[in-house]
């Protein structure tokens, strides 16, 4: 038997001889094989006394105490007259900190006799940690100097003092709490946590700790843990309105969108004085949850993004500056791109193709702007594109405005929106004469300072949402260019005729499979009751176990349903050889997933809603002329998902179709794209420079003579 395997049913004899092998083991060095053995003992005999006591023992070996407690406190319940086995869990709480713990137990152990030198040489260590831990708690001169550094956003310099104090000083928890921000900050997650762990341990009544920590087990997707620390924040400070703010962000990030929305409200309202930088991150937050809301139309949504508009440039509108721009029409551009995702994401991949076409243009120079310390391959390629690179991960919403301006920008573009790390409290500065944003989200940015949204015909038909933007629209011959995957696999023959059984899918990621797209789905896979459906890019073990029970609710079996894990990008597409009908989520419509299902000759099924989020699935297959696809309410969604399963040669066509025509769609012509940008760039400058206010316009590309 391999010890990594669970051992079977045994005698308890054997179970001994197995931990004695394990302790041999741990004992020459073999920490690895021994725990395996341990863990198998454990699972066939839980209660087992040694194996627990020796479990225990190693993760304090390993300086892991935490994780050692529970196995150290079954064995001393197991057993309470061995000596052992209170000098280890008291060994093991004053590893882990838990010295209140350690001395309350230490009490106990004596009252069942516990005595001799190894107690008293403990004892000694405990009033030692306990002195020093009273004295390290204490503030320190070096504090003020600290939290100057943060506040002044100079975060490498934090970082390395607070790991200087936190070596110093183990038990002062501020050194702890900078260090874990500071890590965070600088994208080592797993230090972070850490570090913030330690914190909130020494700091256990500081609600903002609590808060923090809450945050990073949020962002890790450790969202039981997370939820414990941020109650725990509310508890100490009901009015701290950053808890608020993160619980609705660890509800987002669940696809929780109705408590995320309350979480974030009442955190809103706690807000008090000027805008910190919580309170712009929990309005933005609020926008984007509200786009997952099928209660709230175009209208109502269009409403939420005016107030926060005005909320950011309250106080702000008086001291917008007089550009001194040369307006000189003709000249060379200085324009800007802000973005947190110039890396592996989607916007980036829209972003590439333009860049590399206008790269070595003479008429523009551009300017990043990266709100995200992450970097990656594809940012030093998109480094190799843009002449000017700037990392404004650590700057402030003042202090960048007026970079901006000292780089004389002429335009300056937002690739975020209301998603994460925006930088929308900047342009809410005005800091460049024109400001426009474009790509990275699915709606208005609510600011007036913003003068244009840059979008396409298929995206937002003219004349039907100018009324759901404060920018003026302008019309690219595609909104951005699609780049396919390189190694993308070839489109096959439609699963359905090979295997007679029809089946639906869904690559969006889970957090939009929201209770409506379970409910729409539902009525479409109750319409069709031997179809089944693959949903692919879920978190294995975690939230599919909630989805099965949303489906379960509305009559779906589980046996129906397959669930696959998130994975590369080659096996992702393959996964599109399996499904005959992708199904879009709503109200918030796919987008990179959509345009990626058709390349691999996959149509989704989408219904076109009212406001712009909804649009994205409707707007990709315009470009390719699949009007049989975009269904105008649930019923008929459910009508047009029937009417394909029943058609399987029809659909089959359409298949071996799409690829072709995405390649023909103007989605796939990067040169006319970059061109339409750069031509919407130079009339926006133009009337700039005539004094002339932001208008809507197409930006129709020249075709070449001849």
């Amino acid at each position: 038997m391999s010890p990594a395997q669970p051992l079977p049913a045994a005698r308890p004899a054997e179970l001994d001889e197995a931990c004695g092998n394990a302790m041999r083991l741990q004992l020459t060095g073999r920490t690895d094989l021994a725990e395996q053995i341990y863990a198998a003992i454990l699972q066939a005999a839980p209660t087992h006394a040694v194996a627990n006591h020796c479990m225990g023992m190693l993760n304090v070996q390993l300086l892991r105490p935490a994780n050692g407690l529970p196995y150290l406190r079954a064995a001393l319940n197991a057993n309470p007259e061995l000596p052992d086995y209170w000098l280890g869990y008291i060994e093991a709480l004053l590893q882990a900190g838990e010295i209140e713990d350690a001395f309350e137990t230490l009490a106990l152990a004596r009252q069942h006799g516990l005595a001799g030198a190894a107690v008293n040489d403990l004892a000694h260590r405990l009033n030692a940690r306990h002195a020093r831990r009273l004295e390290e708690r204490l503030p320190r001169p070096q504090d003020a100097t600290l939290l100057a550094l943060v506040e002044q956003r100079r975060f490498d310099e934090a970082r390395t003092q607070a790991a200087a104090m936190t070596a110093q000083f183990p038990e002062h928890g501020l050194g702890w709490k900078i260090l874990g921000a500071m890590q965070w900050v600088a994208g080592n997650s797993e230090d972070a946590l850490a570090a913030m762990r330690t914190a909130a341990r020494l700091m256990p009544t500081d609600a903002e700790t609590h808060s923090n920590l809450g945050m990073i087990l949020a962002k890790l997707s450790h969202f039981e843990e997370a939820a414990l620390y941020l109650d725990k924040a509310i508890e100490i400070d009901p009015t701290f309105a950053a808890a608020r703010y993160r619980q609705g962000m660890s509800y987002e990030l669940q696809g929780r969108y109705a408590e995320a929305e309350a979480s974030l409200r009442v955190g809103i309202a706690l807000r008090s004085g000027s805008l910190t930088a919580d309170d712009v991150q929990g309005y933005s937050n609020l926008l984007y949850v509200l786009s997952y809301n099928p209660q709230i139309d175009a209208d109502a949504l269009f409403l939420e993004h005016r107030r926060v508009g005005e909320e950011f440039e309250a106080g702000l509108r008086a001291h917008w500056p007089q550009h001194r721009n040369v307006p000189d029409p003709d000249r060379r551009l200085q324009v800007g791109l802000v973005s947190g995702d110039l890396r592996n994401h989607a916007v980036a991949t829209f972003l590439e193709p333009i860049l590399a076409h206008l790269s070595d243009d003479g008429n523009l120079d551009f300017h990043a702007y990266a709100s995200s310390s992450v970097e990656d391959d594809v940012t030093a390629r998109l480094r190799g594109y843009v002449k000017h690179w700037n990392s404004i991960a650590n700057v402030s919403d003042a202090v960048f405005a007026q970079k901006i301006i000292d780089d004389r920008i002429d335009v300056l573009i937002d690739l975020s929106g209301h998603t994460g790390l925006n930088r929308l409290h900047t342009f809410a500065r005005k800091p460049a004469p024109i400001q426009a944003s474009w790509i990275g989200y699915p709606g208005t940015t609510g600011l007036r300072a913003m003068d244009y949204f840059l979008a396409d015909r298929h995206f937002l038909p003219p004349g039907e949402f100018d009324r759901y933007f404060t920018e003026k629209l302008v019309y690219l011959p595609a909104q951005a260019p699609f780049q396919p995957y390189e190694s993308a696999p070839p489109v096959n023959g439609l699963p359905a005729l090979e295997t007679g059984s029809f089946t639906f899918g869904s690559f969006n990621r889970i957090g939009k499979i929201t209770a409506s797209t379970v409910d729409l789905w539902s009525q479409l896979l109750r319409a069709v009751p031997a179809a089944k459906m693959l949903i692919a890019g879920t978190p294995l073990p975690g939230p599919q176990d909630g989805l099965i029970d949303r489906f379960a609710a509305a009559g779906i079996d589980a046996g129906r349903l397959t669930f696959h894990p998130r994975c590369g990008m080659d096996a992702y597409l393959a996964l599109h050889h399996r499904v005959d009908l992708c199904l879009d989520t709503y109200p918030y419509a796919g987008g990179t997933t959509n345009i990626h299902a058709v390349w691999m000759g996959v149509p989704t099924l989408t219904v076109a809603g009212s406001t712009p989020a909804a649009r994205q699935g409707a707007a990709i297959l315009s470009q390719v002329g699949l009007v049989g696809f975009t269904a105008t309410d649930a019923a008929d969604f459910v009508a047009k998902g029937v009417h394909w399963a029943n058609h399987p040669p029809a659909l089959a066509e359409v298949r071996q179709v799409l690829r072709g025509r995405l390649q023909e769609a103007p989605s796939r012509q990067a040169d006319a794209v970059a061109a339409g940008f750069e031509r919407a760039l130079r009339h926006m400058w133009t009337r700039w420079c005539a004094t002339l206010p932001a208008e809507s316009f197409h930006c129709a590309v020249p075709e070449s003579p001849g």
